[in-house]
């Protein structure tokens, strides 16, 4: 450890700069660094300079005192001497003029203690936050004053209005005590220096960053580099949701960066203290567009509660369910027909789980490209690495027969299950089972399985979360429809609804869209539904319509064929074919590619 005494002076206003250099150079054991800002400014300055291990801070006034209030390390305040006052008050013609002093108690309370000496009168106006100068030096301009002594805070007000300011500058004496003081400090507290600095070195060897809070928001102590302070204000944010006991995972978005954030309180000789410790990476991609999505609970929350599932009430039957999956930490298979609202069960489950103050990352397996792949299997940043999160991975049928294999073997091998709270989702058959893959899954995993119901199994309901619905549209359009006819509605009940409710909001808000009077007619509802059936029957009939496939062959050969066929009803559109297929492009490049 270097023998020098580490010191960094905030100066207020740039000519003190100079002075702290000439005196510097009579400390041949301090190794001084010199920054100029004034309150705010100053302490800001210091909190980005904090990675410096400095080991006292210096400055004057106002910015002496907030930095106290702000930062850990020890602040030596510069004084200002009778002498510094007394010279100002000869330049302001103090003698034969009318002057006022207005300034922080460090300036005022010693001119106090010499007004009996004065052969002349001075009104002293003493301010304990830069807000206050303002009204104060305008109600003397207003009386007439000739000049205003002030530190450099009220200096640059007075100067905006216009006012005869002098700045009460500290000379070289009372620079030399602040330095005096430094140096008797540091001295006294040698072994616990050498000890702070043996423990930061430690610290600062790991691939973590710390960053260590006062319970009142001050910054304690701090690993970060000169290019890291951006994440400071978002760690400073998240304070107050760091529990009281054990610890609270964050993960945060910021600069292409993912920060993987732990937090936690820690007691110290009846202090509280709250640290954090993160890694940073960049993920090859993020966001939905890679098929991995960071959520903090507010964000599951808003979305969750935006949905058309949530607003039509189709959860209300499964409350139960969620309360008895939420009392133990098992996997959860959520099956369905597509669009009977499994992402939105998933999120359900996770709002009421204990696990909530915790990231949710969702795994949209239909939208993993190669590289990505590869990243969640065998990247050491992958989620699958992290603890304490909960982890949806949706449509994992939407997986080729390989990759579905290495997800199960990675799950289990890694212990996911025993480290996160794990959540899947998978396409069942209209008829509700499920293939042996996905109960590969179920079986290893131990999953709780949920099966969602298809909209045709409950028409009953449809009136119902049609009425929802079409008040929520009517918010969001403006328009003021009513209802819909008896005719239209049966109509409505009677549809087959493959897509479920996905299909369903989408058909009412086309309804909401083409209606022109208060009701939705019969017309309407008949113009809408002939148009699905054409694009289900498209999408969907066509492409099984055609001759029966030879089963004999080996299973590699039958997808592939499956996937030429696909195609050719899609016109050779390869992009459709694998929305059709609920695949990813690359995973149906890689069928009609196999061997």
């Amino acid at each position: 450890m270097s023998s020098k005494i580490r010191i960094l002076a905030i100066a207020p206003y740039s000519s003190m700069e100079p002075l702290l250099i000439k005196v510097s150079k009579d400390y041949p054991n301090i190794d001084l660094t010199i920054t100029v800002g004034d309150l705010k400014k100053g302490v800001e300055i210091a909190q980005n300079n904090f990675h410096g291990n400095y080991d006292v801070i210096i400055s004057r006034g106002g910015t002496a005192k907030l930095l106290q209030q702000s930062v850990s390390l020890p602040v030596i305040e510069i004084n200002t001497s009778v002498y510094d006052i007394l010279r100002t008050l000869k330049l302001s013609d103090a003698d034969t003029k009318k002057v006022a002093v207005v300034g922080f108690p460090n300036i005022t309370k010693d001119l106090l203690s010499l007004m009996e000496l004065l052969p002349y009168e001075i009104d002293i106006f003493t301010i304990n936050s830069a807000d206050e100068d303002i009204s104060i030096l305008q109600n003397l301009k207003d009386t007439g004053y000739h000049a205003i002594l002030c530190d450099m805070i009220t200096y640059t007000t007075a100067r905006k209005f216009g006012m005869n300011a002098f700045l009460i500058t500290s000379g070289i004496e009372s620079i030399r005590d602040a330095f005096d003081t430094s140096v008797f400090y540091c001295n006294n507290y040698t072994n616990m220096r050498s000890e702070n600095h043996f423990l930061r070195q430690l610290i600062h060897g790991r691939d973590a960053k710390t960053v260590v809070f006062t319970n009142d928001g001050k910054l304690f102590y701090s690993t970060l580099l000169d290019d890291d302070t951006d994440i400071l204000d978002t760690l400073h944010k998240k304070i107050d949701e760091v529990l009281p006991t054990g610890k609270r995972h964050f993960l945060h978005r910021q600069n292409n960066l993912l920060y993987s954030i732990q937090g936690q309180r820690i007691l110290s000789d009846e202090f509280e203290y709250i640290a954090f410790y993160f890694s940073v990476s960049k993920p090859p991609l993020s966001g939905n567009k890679c098929g991995i999505n960071y959520s903090s609970s507010k964000e599951v929350e808003k979305d969750y509660f935006n949905s058309a599932y949530s607003i039509v009430g189709s959860i209300d039957k499964l409350n139960s369910t969620i309360d008895q999956v939420n009392q133990n930490f098992y996997p959860v298979m959520i099956s369905g027909e597509e669009g009977t609202g499994k992402k939105q069960i998933a999120k359900a489950i996770y709002l009421n789980s204990p696990a909530v103050k915790q990231p949710f990352i969702e795994i949209d397996c239909t939208l993993l490209s190669d590289k990505i792949w590869d990243y969640i299997l065998n990247n050491h940043n992958s989620p699958l690495c992290d603890s304490g999160n909960t982890i949806f991975i949706k449509n994992v049928n939407g997986l080729s027969q390989q990759q579905q294999k290495e997800l199960l073997i990675a799950m289990t091998d890694m212990e996911i299950c025993k480290r996160n709270r794990v959540l899947l989702s998978c396409i069942s058959s209209s008829s509700g089972t499920l293939d042996s893959n996905m109960m590969a899954f179920i079986n290893h995993l131990h999953c709780f399985i949920i099966t969602l119901p298809a909209l045709r199994d409950d028409p009953a309901r449809i009136d119902s979360i049609l009425k929802l619905y079409l008040n929520k549209l009517n918010i969001s359009t403006g328009k003021q429809i009513l209802g819909i006819t008896p005719d239209a509605i049966q109509m409505l009940c009677g549809f087959s609804w493959p897509y479920n409710y996905t299909q369903f909001t989408r058909v009412i808000q086309n309804l909401t869209i083409i209606t022109k009077g208060q009701y939705i007619s019969s017309d309407e509802v008949k113009e809408v539904l002939s148009k699905e059936k054409t694009i289900f029957s498209t999408s969907f009939n066509s492409k099984y319509s055609a001759k029966l496939l030879d089963l004999s062959r080996p299973l590699s050969e039958i997808d592939k064929n499956i996937a030429l066929k696909v195609i050719e009803v899609c016109n050779g559109n390869q992009t459709k074919a694998a929305e059709s297929l609920k695949i990813s492009r690359t995973t149906l490049w890689r069928l009609i590619k196999s061997k």
